[in-house]
C-alpha cells in the first residue's frame, strides 16, 4: 500500500510538471520580461529602466491608404484588449491637440512625410526606417512615464509582406512600455522570427508585470529582478500564469475575427 501511494505520487507530480509549459516557469517570465521591458532594439542604452504609461491613453486615428474603416475598427478591438490587461483607459479622440498617440495608416511613399509630421526629423530613425516594416516611436519624462507616442504604418508595404495585422497588434502594444523585439522570447508578437500575429499567453503575463503595483517606471534591471518576486507571487495569486491561455483571449482580437 505505502510503495503503490510513493509511485502514484510521483506520477502526480510528473503530469503537473509536465503540464507547465516552459514560458510559465518564473525564471523564464522574469528573464523575458527584463530582456522585452529594459532593452532596445534600434539603440544602446548603458543604463536601461522601466517605462510605462501613468495617465489615461488617448488615440488620434488618421488613414490616407486603405480602408480606414476597417483600420479603426481593428485598433479599436485591440486597444480595448490591451486596456482590459493593463487597466490603462484607452480611448479615441477626434483632437489631435488631446491625444498622446497618433496611429497613422498610409503609403510607403509617404512614410518619411509622416514621420516628418509626428515624430521628427526621419534621419534620427533611419535605420528603423529601412528596416521596419512599420514604425512606433515613444517619449517619456524625467520620472520615466511614457508621455507620447506614435505609431506609422504603411498599408501597402504591410499587406504586401503580410504583416498588415502584426503592425497594428504589435505596435501598439509596445508603447505600452515593452519596446525589444528578441528571438529568444517565446512565443510571443516580440519575436521576429515567430509565426504569432496575437498576443500569446506570455505576452499577456508581461503585460500584467509591467502594469503590476510592485513595479515603479524609472526601476533599472537589478531593482525590477529584486522586485519581481512580488510580481510573479500577485501573478500565480490572481491565477494569471495558470490560466494565460484562457485569459489572453478575452476581448482579444483573434476572438473577435475568429481566427
Amino acid at each position: 500500500m505505502t510503495r503503490f501511494s510513493f509511485c502514484l505520487f510521483v506520477l502526480l507530480i510528473s503530469s503537473t510538471a509536465l503540464s507547465q509549459e516552459r514560458w510559465q516557469t518564473d525564471a523564464y517570465i522574469q528573464q523575458s520580461f527584463i530582456k522585452i521591458a529594459l532593452e532596445r532594439e534600434y539603440k544602446e542604452t548603458q543604463f536601461p529602466k522601466l517605462i510605462r504609461w501613468n495617465k489615461p491613453i488617448r488615440l488620434f486615428f488618421e488613414s490616407d491608404s486603405g480602408d480606414a474603416r476597417l483600420q479603426k475598427e481593428l485598433l479599436s478591438v485591440h486597444a480595448q484588449h490591451l486596456a482590459s490587461i493593463t487597466g490603462l483607459s484607452i480611448d479615441f479622440t477626434p483632437n489631435p491637440k488631446q491625444a498622446n498617440i497618433f496611429v497613422i495608416f498610409t503609403d510607403y511613399k509617404n512614410m518619411e512625410n509622416k514621420v516628418r509630421q509626428y515624430i521628427g526629423d526621419p534621419e534620427k530613425i533611419r535605420t528603423a526606417l529601412n528596416e521596419a516594416i512599420c514604425l512606433g516611436n515613444f517619449t517619456r519624462n524625467g520620472r520615466y512615464e511614457i508621455t507620447k507616442g506614435s505609431i506609422i504604418i504603411p498599408v501597402d508595404y504591410a499587406r504586401s509582406k503580410n504583416r498588415f495585422l502584426d503592425c497594428i497588434i504589435e505596435e501598439i502594444t509596445q508603447l505600452l512600455g515593452l519596446p525589444n523585439d528578441s528571438n529568444e522570447v517565446f512565443p510571443s508578437v516580440f519575436n521576429d522570427v515567430s509565426v504569432d500575429t496575437y498576443i500569446s499567453p506570455l505576452d499577456y503575463l508581461l503585460l500584467k508585470a509591467l502594469y503590476s503595483r510592485h513595479l515603479t517606471p524609472g526601476m533599472d534591471v537589478e531593482q525590477t529582478q529584486a522586485a519581481f518576486p512580488n510580481v510573479l507571487k500577485q501573478l500565480h495569486a490572481n491565477g494569471d500564469i495558470e490560466n494565460a491561455v484562457q485569459r489572453v483571449q478575452k476581448y482579444s482580437l483573434k476572438k473577435y475575427l475568429g481566427d
